[in-house]
């Protein structure tokens, strides 16, 4: 038994919709990015606002207002004094560094495996370095609407 969703499918494979129209499609990119843009100048001006407002209440202790309430959310990070953590838990501690240990061996066994491009840039010059085929060069596209 065939699926409703799977015969819509079925029919919109074999007679896909046509395609949208859209009338000076360069033009309607350059008139979205331009108000992109203004909508973004808008938000980042109520950011600022928003925080000044954050910090106003928080300074002058208003935990409350006509319409709105301030609930605080406390985040603890932990960290770890490792001398004093080797001090009360010696042989935790020489466990803890035997599994770092191995971890480490372990990653020294994928060496050379991977290498991070930047780092070659700065041993071999460029042109040397793609002309030896060791490089692949990958390119991708974008684009940008411009006023004529």
């Amino acid at each position: 038994m065939v699926s409703i969703y799977e015969q819509e499918q079925r029919s919109l494979n074999e007679c896909p919709l046509p395609q949208q129209q859209i009338p000076n499609p360069l033009s309607y990119v350059w008139e979205c990015d331009r108000q992109i843009a203004v909508l973004q100048d808008q938000i980042n001006d109520l950011m600022v606002r928003r925080q000044e407002a954050l910090d106003y209440a928080v300074k002058n202790n208003i935990a409350e207002d006509s319409h709105c309430r301030l609930e605080t959310k406390v985040r603890k990070t932990r960290s770890l004094d490792v001398s004093k953590f080797r001090d009360a838990f010696p042989e935790e501690y020489m466990t803890a560094c035997d599994i770092e240990r191995r971890e480490k061996e372990e990653a020294l066994n994928h060496i050379g495996e991977r290498i991070n491009i930047t780092l070659i840039d700065k041993l071999v010059k460029k042109p040397a370095l793609e002309s030896s085929g060791a490089v692949t060069v990958k390119e991708s596209v974008s684009y940008a609407v411009v006023v004529k």
